[in-house]
Formats: structure tokens, sequence, C-alpha cells
């Protein structure tokens, strides 16, 4: 039987008979396998007319530089109304596929009554702030940039469309004043989304492969270490990984409250997803590979593992109600990251911690970076609420105040500050004597146990902290009062190893590794010891351990700006090559000793 068109009749009796049937008529869906004869149905790709269908992808091309034609030609978008108060922008993202214009157009929405659905984007605008790129938002073309761009394609659906956070469009960046309002909401619109997607960027180095590793070690399946060693070896997952790490999102300092503050994250790497919690056992499972040197992704503060080990704490506090105390953690990661203004390395945490100050990013950086740190250390002295929440021993209160200070020094600072302010601009460059880089994931509980998990081995100002006090000083830059010993001054300074001690007897496991040695100066007191500290000491300097402490510090005298107290500039920590200064020995036996002196 043959298959005929049910548009035209079954039956060709009463056809006349000069007609011919169309269905025999060349062109009328014909299939050959000559092409001779067909010039006249050719289009520009050169097939046949009849074996078309689909548009060309010279069709598809052409219908692309038209949109592009007509994205150029719109005006630019311009904000309108200021979200002020509670209120913040939620975009409509429009649906779309391949590389059709983004659209979309903006609404209001209520932080204290979120009426719609909506999914917050966590994603990095990369080192050029610049926009190249345009999307069309309410009839208007709005520039962004590159990695938002390739998000916003990769997350839209095909026929639905869905709203959208993302701080580039629904925050006039230009303004000042709303940028200090949204800010000091960004807790109540992170948490009340229904998923944070955290978007990491194209697909590459294998991160298709390491998703599919991660989904199929989440399931369990038979013979699970065969199979996940036919997608990725031992050495290749370690890489892809490495990888994966070193990418920007890792470096900004916003990613730190989208991710706490989410009710559900969203792991996305081009067209791949993965739940946060099975990224992070990913990242706690696989071992780092050995490396030869010195590697940033294993001995600075603040590296990718050691963040996503402090995100996961943070995370599981705030899901159980807890604010944020633990100032050692915020400037680690502060410190670890980087920012578009140098305030948002203490805004980004607003949301997360007990900070009272209103964002105004119109304040100082030097004003907000002392008052920060005053609220801290007055906090963590006197506010007995503040340790309660997280059931702080007296020990962790110490090891908080000194954290402080660990992470300052005039030595350690890009703006004018006193010398025990921190300068959360300045990077972490050196591998830490105070406390150690590794990850310590805790998962389970929102309490502060990280942090204890970190603390270093050596006590030399022994456990009992003396004087830690704010005092009042001019134009908000207040001094410090605190209790050390001060038993050594520095006589020689070195950029090459300098030589042992005659006769001095060195513990094997005192020597410091080649991690501490990077990039740090040699130097040699007046009463024989050797040690490594921060560049920039000088002859004449003196060093001091602080009771409470962990390392020893090296100050640099003032000046007598008081009769009754001695006043010094902080520089840096130090490790000097002596088990028992390290551990305790000079307060032990010069107590009496310790002095109380202010710095400045």
């Amino acid at each position: 039987m043959v298959s005929v068109s049910p548009r035209l009749k079954d039956c060709l009796e009463d056809d006349e008979q000069d007609s011919v049937d169309p269905r025999f008529v060349f062109g009328f869906r014909s299939v050959s396998l000559d092409s001779s004869g067909y010039e006249q149905y050719e289009q520009d790709d050169h097939r046949p007319w009849s074996a078309g269908g689909d548009p060309t992808a010279n069709r598809k091309k052409q219908r692309l530089r038209q949109s592009s034609q007509r994205l150029e030609q719109l005006e630019t978008f311009q904000y309108r109304t200021c979200a002020d108060g509670n209120l913040f922008r939620l975009f409509e993202l429009y649906p779309g596929v391949g590389g059709r214009p983004v659209e979309g157009r903006l609404s209001f929405e209520h932080s204290n009554r979120v009426e719609r659905d909506y999914t917050c984007l966590s994603y990095c605008w990369g080192d050029i702030v610049e926009r190249p790129v345009d999307i069309v938002c309410d009839g208007f073309k709005l520039p962004v940039t590159s990695n938002l761009l390739a998000a916003l394609q990769c997350l839209r659906k095909p026929k639905s469309s869905f709203y959208i956070w993302c701080d580039q469009l629904c925050i006039n960046q230009a303004d000042l004043n709303e940028c200090s309002r949204q800010v000091a909401i960004m807790h109540d619109i992170f948490s009340q989304a229904k998923d944070v997607i955290v978007w990491l960027g194209e697909e590459d180095d294998k991160s298709g492969k390491l998703c599919e590793y991660a989904r199929k070690m989440r399931r369990g399946e038979d013979s699970p270490k065969q199979t996940l060693k036919r997608i990725l070896t031992p050495r290749q997952l370690q890489d892809a990984i490495q990888k994966l790490l070193q990418r920007p999102w890792f470096q900004r300092v916003w990613t730190i409250p989208e991710v706490a503050n989410a009710r559900f994250t969203i792991v996305q790497i081009g067209n791949d997803q993965l739940s946060w919690d099975n990224f992070v056992r990913l990242i706690k499972d696989v071992p780092l590979p050995p490396a030869g040197g010195f590697d940033k992704q294993a001995a600075l503060l603040g590296n990718p593992r050691q963040r996503i080990a402090i995100l996961s704490q943070m995370s599981a506090s705030q899901k159980a109600g807890l604010r944020h105390t633990d100032i050692t953690q915020l400037l680690i990661l502060g410190k670890a990251s980087k920012a578009s203004f140098d305030l948002d390395y203490v805004y980004a945490f607003y949301g997360l911690t007990w900070l009272r100050t209103f964002p105004d990013y119109q304040m100082p950086t030097e004003v907000l970076y002392a008052e920060i740190i005053q609220y801290y250390v007055n906090s963590i002295r006197w506010d007995a609420s503040y340790s309660n929440v997280h059931d702080l021993s007296e020990d962790r209160r110490t090891h908080q105040l000194m954290s402080v200070l660990y992470s300052a020094g005039a030595l350690h600072q890009h703006y004018t500050l006193p010398s025990w302010i921190p300068d959360w601009t300045f990077g972490w460059h050196l591998a830490p004597i105070w406390c150690r880089a590794s990850s310590n994931i805790v998962t389970a509980s929102g309490k502060d146990e990280w942090s204890a998990g970190v603390r270093c081995d050596f006590r030399a100002g022994g456990r009992e902290c003396g004087e830690f006090d704010v005092l009042p000083g001019p134009f908000g830059m207040h001094k410090l009062r605190v209790s050390l010993i001060i038993f050594d001054t520095i006589t020689i300074t070195s950029e090459t190893t300098p030589a042992s001690t005659p006769g001095a007897e060195v513990n094997s496991a005192m020597q410091p590794d080649p991690t501490m040695r990077y990039g740090r100066a040699f130097l040699r007191t007046a009463k024989g010891y050797i040690g490594l500290a921060t560049p920039g000491i000088e002859a004449g300097d003196d060093v001091a351990v602080l009771l409470g402490g962990d390392v020893p510090v090296v100050i640099r005298p003032c000046g007598n700006h008081d009769p009754d107290t001695r006043a010094y500039k902080l520089l840096c920590e130090t490790f000097l090559l002596d088990e028992g200064v390290m551990h305790g020995d000079i307060v032990r036996e010069t107590w009496p000793l310790a002095e109380d002196v202010v710095f400045l």
C-alpha cells in the first residue's frame, strides 16, 4: 500500500488527463542522491530546498546578528527609582536559548514580606570591572560583565521565566546611599531566597568529569572505587580539584555571606550542578597532592580549602540561628579575599555578625577599620553575651584577642592605621606562625569548633592574658594597652640564613620548615637567639612576648609619649629557634618583669 498525503485525494480516477499528481512533481519532498537539476532550488548553503525544514546555520547567524544590531540601537538603561528602606529589586529572567540576547525586567520586593520565589546568584565580577556586553532590561540596553552574561545565558529556561537576584542588576552601583541600604538587608535577601546558585564559570579543566565523579561518589553505587577511577584517575582528580579551587569565585569577599546565609546552595559549573554539601564532601575526602616548595593553596591563611571549611561552619551557625562571633575567622577570610571597594572587607560580614554600625560607603576606610576592631576587642573583653552565644572559653577569648594583633603590624599595612589595627586590604603573603593554614572542615555544629583546630602548638606567652584595653586616641585612632615582657633586642638582620649560635642545642623538631622561611628575613638577637620575621625589621627593634600570646612579636620604640607608659609600634610576629622561648619559659622565669605598654 502506498501512503499518501492527507492533503490530496486518495483516488486519481476523477483527475483530468492532463493533470499531473503533484506528488510526482520534481521538488515535492523528493529524495535523490544526485544533486544535478537542483540548482534552482538551492539555498545559500547549497543544499536542496526540499531537504530543508529547520532553519539553516546561516539563518541562525543572521538572526543573531540582527538581534545584536537591535540591541545596539536600544537606549541605555537608567535606574529611575531608589531601592530604599526594606525594598530590593528582583530581575525576571525571560526564557531563551543559545546566544540570543538575555532579556528581562526589574521589579521591587519587600524584605519583610516576600511574596515571590526567587534565586540568588553568587558569582564573581572578574578582575576587569568594565561591562563590555549588554542585556535587555525593561526594553533598554544594560551593560554587564562577561561572566554575568554567561551565567544568565546558562541559567535561563527555554520556555518559562523566573526571578533572580544579583548585585550587578538589582543594585544601582553608582548610588552609594542605595548600596549602603542594600548591604544592610543583604542577610534577609539571601536567607529568604529559595536557593543560592554558586556560579563558578564555564566548563573547563575536566570540571564536567569532576561533577560526574562527585555525583556517583554520593550515590554509593556498586564497586564505587572502580567506577570512580574510570571517570578520573586519582591524579586527574587532584588536578581537577586544584584547578577548580583556583577560580576567581574563591577569592571574592562577598561570596562568604552569600553562601553562609543561604537556605540551600547549588554549585554550578557550565551546565553541571552539585549541592553544596556534596561539593564540600568532595573537597574534604580528596587529599592535597604533594607539592614541592611554597604552595599558596596549602601554606597561606584563607586558602580555598580553609575557606570552604570556615564557610561550612558559618553556614551551620546561621542555620542554628546563631550570630557569628569569631573575629579570627573574619580576619582570615577578609584578608584572603578581593573586593571592588575596600569598605566591603568589613561590610560583607554585616549580616553575619554582631556589627551594629550601619553600612556607610562614604565613611573613610581607616575609620571603619579602626572602629570595627575596637568594637570586637571591647565585645570580647566586656560583653558576656558575645562569648555566651557560642560557649567561648577564656582560652578561646584570649586566642581571638591575640589573632587581632597577629593579623596587624606596621609591616603589614597599606593604610595609615595604629599598628595594632589590622589592614583588611593587606593580604596574607607569608605562612602563619600563630596558627595553621589547614582546612579542618567541621560541618556538624554551629559552634566555633573550627578555630580550636587550627591554633598553633606554641604558647610563648602562657595561657593567662594580661591587660588588653582600648584607650582613647586622636581622630578615633585609639591606642591599645597590653601586658608583655621585653626580653631581647635585635642586633643583626639578614636575607640569608645566619650561622647557628656556637654551643647552642637546637631541637630538630624546632627547625622551621621551608614554608615558614619563605619570604621572611632572618634575625639575631643580643642574647644569641636566631629567628625569622617579616622583612622590614631593623637592628634595635625589641623582641617581646605578649601575656597570653602564642608566639613572640617584634616591636619598635616610639618615644616617650606618656611619662608613666612606654609606647611602641607593633611590627610583626616572629619565630625564635628556641624551644624554651616558644613554649613559655620566658614568661615562667620572668613573670615579675611583665609591664604594661601602649601600642600606637
